[in-house]
């Protein structure tokens, strides 16, 4: 039967695969783009952009995974509403933030570098991933002033019993 605990081993399961999966795409991706698999001209042009953007976005990305492990693991412990998680969730939302901030420099660059109304989709993708990353940051602060609420309601709780 499913439970909380299968739930949680699950999640990092996938968060540990995240690891590598990151970890391929960035030996990857410069490889499929260097060698030419791609043969669309708009997206060879703006190569170097596009690993530099990468590049930028990998701390946040590992220090994303590596805050999201600590959480779990937290939660794991039954250490829910505590200032630590709210650190931890502090740090997620500003990963997300960042990651989505050097998405639209990526998209400003392109747009300056090419005409992509006329030539490719790719830029726009480029901007609706980085305003998905931004949102994502704004839900994981949210819920990181959730947390802050619960936690003070608690100790509310614990001075008057």
């Amino acid at each position: 039967m499913w439970n909380k605990n299968k739930s949680i081993m699950l999640t990092q399961l996938i968060v540990r695969a995240c690891y590598v999966i990151f970890a391929i795409a960035l030996v990857a991706l410069p490889l499929v783009l260097n060698w030419g698999f791609i043969e669309l001209h708009y997206l060879r042009e703006s190569m170097d952009y596009i690993l530099c953007a990468l590049f930028a976005v990998v701390p946040a990305g590992y220090t994303a995974l590596i805050c999201l492990d600590k959480l779990l693991i937290n939660v794991k412990r039954e250490m829910v509403f505590n200032e630590k998680n709210v650190k931890l969730l502090r740090i997620i939302s500003w990963a997300c933030f960042y990651a989505g901030l050097v998405g639209v420099v990526l998209f400003i660059i392109l747009c300056m570098k090419t005409h992509f109304l006329r030539v490719s989709l790719f830029p726009l993708a480029v901007l609706a991933l980085a305003i998905a990353e931004m949102f994502m940051g704004l839900v994981v602060r949210v819920v990181k002033n959730v947390f802050e609420a619960a936690i003070e309601i608690k100790e509310e709780n614990e001075l008057t019993i």
